[in-house]
């Protein structure tokens, strides 16, 4: 299987369930929807609202670049470390994915329970969500710094802002803000 074959197939099924987590979790928990946010609320609430847009574009941008302008295989070739990492790319968007997909049905599991697990269950998907994008964005600007071009730095800017929504945002102020349940 081609190196793009197996990114396609990676964000196709990891950006399924993320999108089918969130959906479910809405739908099922639609009659709370507030405890979700935590204490985000007012003009800190629209600005993640509106944040949230520019960083799905953003990593749509980078999905883009990978499938459509060879980026995946300019990456795997040029690859500092070789060709054993040429999926590194996908396996670090499958980490970043499934934690993305963990954070929905951890955060509503807290807020039912109120047990501490569940809080330690959506604080480490939020991190390891950020980690995945921090690496993802550091190995992407080192190994495509060769084929400049507006894909790629369209590609770099997307994927700089779905990192700085998902580590400061999400991992940072939505984690810092929401209350705590647990004893």
């Amino acid at each position: 299987m081609s190196v793009t074959t197996v990114f396609l197939i990676v964000n196709v099924i990891g950006g399924t369930t993320v999108l089918g987590s969130y959906w479910l979790g809405i739908y099922y928990y639609i009659d709370q929807p507030e405890s979700l946010w935590g204490g985000v609320n007012g003009s800190l609430r629209t600005f993640f609202t509106i944040s949230m847009l520019p960083a799905a574009l953003g990593y749509l941008a980078f999905f883009y670049f990978m499938v459509f302008k060879s980026g995946i295989d300019a990456f795997a070739s040029s690859s500092l470390l070789g060709q054993q990492t040429q999926h590194a790319p996908s396996i670090i968007c499958a980490l970043f994915l499934t934690a993305s997909t963990i954070w929905m049905p951890a955060t509503i599991s807290y807020v039912n329970s109120q047990e501490w697990s569940w809080w330690i269950a959506a604080v480490l998907s939020l991190w390891t969500t950020g980690f995945a994008l921090v690496g993802l964005s550091n190995m992407f600007y080192v190994n495509t710094v060769e084929s400049i071009s507006w894909a790629r730095n369209l590609a770099l800017i997307g994927l700089l802002y779905i990192t700085f929504h998902c580590v400061v945002l999400d991992a940072i102020i939505w984690v810092l803000k929401f209350p705590r349940l647990h004893n």
